[in-house]
């Protein structure tokens, strides 16, 4: 008995590793995508929106169990300028039990066409 309760201890112990390192590649996927757009201005929550269950990269069936949401704030300089987008990028997938989540923070700065 003490065997079995072992094993199902380890597989319980892969899904949750595999479901982390697949939260993380979503996260670092969207990331990615944000960072590397063409427009500063393009990067706005708009532009990314939120995936719930079901819906990660177009309703993709290896995600069913994901959720993803990308936060965009800007900081503005004294002359109310976007100098900086602070990113937050958020997985979450249902756990056993429990809801389980991963983010990633970034900052994309704005380093042309700012009057001093």
């Amino acid at each position: 008995m003490a065997l079995a309760e072992s094993y199902f201890g380890v597989m319980r112990a892969q899904v949750n590793a595999r479901n982390h390192e697949t939260a993380l590649q979503l996260a670092r996927g969207r990331m990615e995508e944000i960072i590397n757009t063409m427009r500063y201005a393009d990067i706005a929550t708009a532009n990314y929106p939120d995936e719930n269950y079901g819906q990660v990269d177009g309703g993709a069936s290896e995600y069913t169990t994901f959720a993803r949401d990308v936060t965009i704030a800007d900081s503005l300089n004294t002359l109310g300028q976007s100098v900086l987008k602070e990113i937050t990028v958020t997985v979450s997938w249902q756990g056993v039990g429990q809801i389980r989540s991963v983010t990633l923070n970034s900052v994309v700065a704005r380093y042309k066409d700012i009057q001093p």
